[in-house]
């Protein structure tokens, strides 16, 4: 089972019967499209200023809570479809990063290669220093 949470405010938009657009009230907000929500969806979505959605997915659909100034409520629909700008996508994620002296490397490397002939220096000095390490 998986499990997501996406603060708000949103907006609602109910594009057809079961079809439901609900979009993150910031700029470059995600955007949730709710496909097969169960009807009792229209009565909860229709007025209530959402603060926050929790999706957890399950075999036979996905569960979604709503939360708003009464608290949270639940219905079910058969799918949902996160859509997040790319701006925003890989801001929750744990990517690698340099500190700074990988940084300091990494720039000189580059500014080396730059140079005519650099690129044949640094093929030298990692060539010496494969060799270097496979004696040891």
């Amino acid at each position: 089972m998986t499990r997501q949470r996406l603060p708000g405010p949103f907006s609602t938009t109910k594009l057809n019967s079961g079809v439901w657009q609900l979009t993150r009230d910031v700029p470059d907000g995600a955007c949730v499209y709710l496909h097969g929500a169960g009807p009792e969806a229209s009565t909860l979505l229709a007025g209530l200023r959402i603060t926050a959605l929790e999706f957890e997915w399950r075999a036979e659909g996905v569960m979604i809570g709503v939360a708003g100034a009464d608290g949270v409520r639940h219905f079910r629909s058969e799918s949902v479809i996160i859509h997040t700008p790319a701006a925003r996508l890989y801001d929750s994620l744990p990517l690698a990063s340099f500190d700074a002296d990988a940084r300091r490397f990494w720039r000189r490397v580059f500014r080396l290669i730059r140079i005519p002939g650099g690129r044949l220096v640094v093929g030298a000095i990692a060539r010496r220093r494969r060799r270097g390490t496979a004696s040891h």
